[in-house]
């Protein structure tokens, strides 16, 4: 089932399910723009850009999994840590202000300084859910 992310208090509730995003790992990324090109070349667009995240994370011995769907994608940015780190998240931030929501692996979401090491995703609207039962992520 869908949770979502309307306020402060939904975005403090999924921070605590999922501990914080501290030492978690973007398994897939998937973006869906919308457009696409029609039979005599128009370029139609769609303004529902998606993008889902898978995110695992080990809790008492246990393997978290949750998905994130952000809709109506705003603003992404996505520049990853030194190489063989680009998945790892030490933290994260979720924001919901003026109608939309903000994500960011910047804990106190300090983008404007931030040059590197960060992925930062606002969008209209964030819902998650918890697939640990049901997502098995294998090399």
């Amino acid at each position: 089932m869908w949770s979502l992310i309307k306020t402060t208090e939904d975005a403090e509730e999924l921070m605590a399910c999922f501990g914080g995003f501290e030492n978690s790992c973007i398994c897939s990324l998937k973006y869906r723009s919308g457009a696409y090109v029609g039979e005599v070349s128009e370029h139609f667009i769609n303004d529902d850009m998606t993008l889902s995240l898978l995110v695992q994370r080990r809790s008492m011995g246990y393997v978290q999994t949750f998905e994130l769907l952000f809709r109506d994608i705003r603003r992404l940015r996505l520049e990853p840590m030194s190489k063989g780190m680009e998945c790892y998240l030490t933290s994260a931030s979720i924001r919901a202000e003026n109608g939309l929501i903000t994500f960011s692996s910047w804990e106190d979401l300090d983008t404007v300084n931030a040059d590197s090491d960060i992925l930062l995703i606002t969008a209209a609207s964030l819902m998650w859910r918890d697939v640990s039962e049901t997502v098995s992520i294998t090399a």
